[in-house]
């Protein structure tokens, strides 16, 4: 605890006689801590063993506050200033930190208290400075803010870090969301555009194949009626029942091609376009294909052939149905240094606004805009459309060969 000097105490210092010789000079001298004595007119009386072994300077080195000054390479005036400052009764036992510069080089930070000391024989007032080496207090924590800065600029990257991983793992958590919610929005459209193939064969299945079956049903009912009435005879022959019959077998096939053409299974998928693009010409004499490809069989993964020719079916039945086309030209290729194939699907029809098209598409309408998007998609692909009104329209699907199969677990 810091002792403090009464006002009265003050008095009697400063009335003190001071000597050299007084008994108590020896024990300054030989104290363990640096003590030193200045005279204000600067000189300075005592320097003490401690204060001699620290700093490697004697009282004959340093007769004189300015030669002291001069050592420690600080201005006369500033250390005059601060040892007048001592003698004021505010300054009394304050503390003063300091560095002290040795005589081999170090540097020492001490902490100095200072008190007036009364006066010597001939009236000057006396300063008792006594010094306390704070030097491994101050590298130590000076080691200690500097671990501290450490620990701090770790903390923070450790924080940011952790922010960052925050920031990722919300980015990841929002990304699944959406992909949840979009894998369910494909999985209900994959639902209904089945439920629009199923519906599309129903109706084929009862207005062609159901409507032919029936006639030759009737048709031969009749003709056993009347065999029956002429006693077994039968008058008219079962051409006609025959050539339905024809007929319903060739609707039967068409479905079937429509469903999934045997020639993709058997021949493969660029036999199975030339047969369909054969099939549509006999239908469709008015519009004419241009198709060119740079791709051969081998380059197509079999689980991409399906898709392939679904797009290209959709592609052209809209050009056909929609576009009031009279060319269509269909190429095929490779892109992104072959780690895609890309369909582009162009006609020179009378064109459609896309925007409005795609949200007012019925996707129970079956093999539309939307079903070659989804079809391209669902593959890991992309599909763009390109149309106005009066200026015909582009079709670009690009799906990548190095992707696993959507039917792969």
């Amino acid at each position: 605890m810091t002792p403090v000097i009464e006002n009265s105490q003050i008095e009697d210092l400063e009335i003190l006689d001071f000597s050299f010789e007084a008994p108590y000079f020896q024990a300054l001298y030989n104290a363990p801590v640096p003590v030193t004595i200045a005279c204000e007119d600067g000189r300075l009386l005592l320097v003490n063993r401690a204060f001699q072994e620290a700093t490697g300077y004697t009282l004959e080195m340093i007769p004189t506050l300015d030669d002291w000054a001069d050592l420690q390479e600080t201005s006369s005036n500033d250390m005059n200033k601060r040892f007048a400052d001592y003698f004021a009764l505010e300054k009394t036992l304050t503390p003063v930190q300091v560095t002290v510069k040795t005589r081999n080089g170090n540097s020492l930070v001490w902490e100095i208290f200072n008190a007036p000391l009364g006066k010597t024989v001939d009236g000057r007032r006396m300063i008792i400075s006594i010094a306390s080496d704070i030097t491994g207090k101050i590298v130590y924590q000076q080691h200690l803010e500097a671990e501290v800065c450490k620990r701090t600029e770790a903390l923070n990257r450790t924080i940011h870090a952790l922010q960052n991983e925050v920031e990722e793992r919300k980015r990841i958590s929002e990304a699944l969301t959406l992909s949840r919610e979009r894998l369910k929005k494909l999985s209900l459209r994959t639902l209904t555009i089945l439920e629009a193939d199923r519906r599309s064969i129903s109706k084929e299945l009862h207005d062609s194949l159901g409507a032919s079956l029936a006639a030759i049903k009737f048709s031969l009912e009749d003709k056993e009626i009347k065999r029956s009435q002429k006693g077994g005879q039968l008058d008219d022959s079962l051409e006609q029942e025959i050539a339905y019959l024809l007929s319903t077998i060739k609707e039967t096939k068409r479905i079937s091609a429509n469903l999934r053409p045997t020639t993709l299974d058997d021949l493969g998928l660029m036999a199975t376009i030339n047969w369909y693009l054969r099939q549509l010409k006999r239908v469709y004499q008015d519009i004419t294909v241009d198709y060119t490809t740079a791709i051969t069989e081998e380059d197509v993964p079999e689980e991409m052939k399906i898709i392939i020719y679904r797009i290209i079916q959709e592609g052209l039945t809209n050009a056909q149905k929609h576009s009031e086309a009279s060319v269509v030209r269909l190429h095929m290729a490779f892109t992104d240094n072959k780690g895609s194939i890309s369909l582009f699907i162009e006609d020179n029809g009378r064109g459609f606004n896309v925007e409005e098209t795609l949200s007012l598409k019925d996707p129970l309408s079956g093999y539309g805009l939307i079903a070659m998007r989804e079809r391209c998609e669902i593959f890991g692909g992309s599909f763009h459309i390109e149309s106005e009104i009066g200026t015909g329209t582009k079709i670009r699907a690009t799906l990548p060969i190095l992707v696993e199969s959507p039917h792969d677990g």
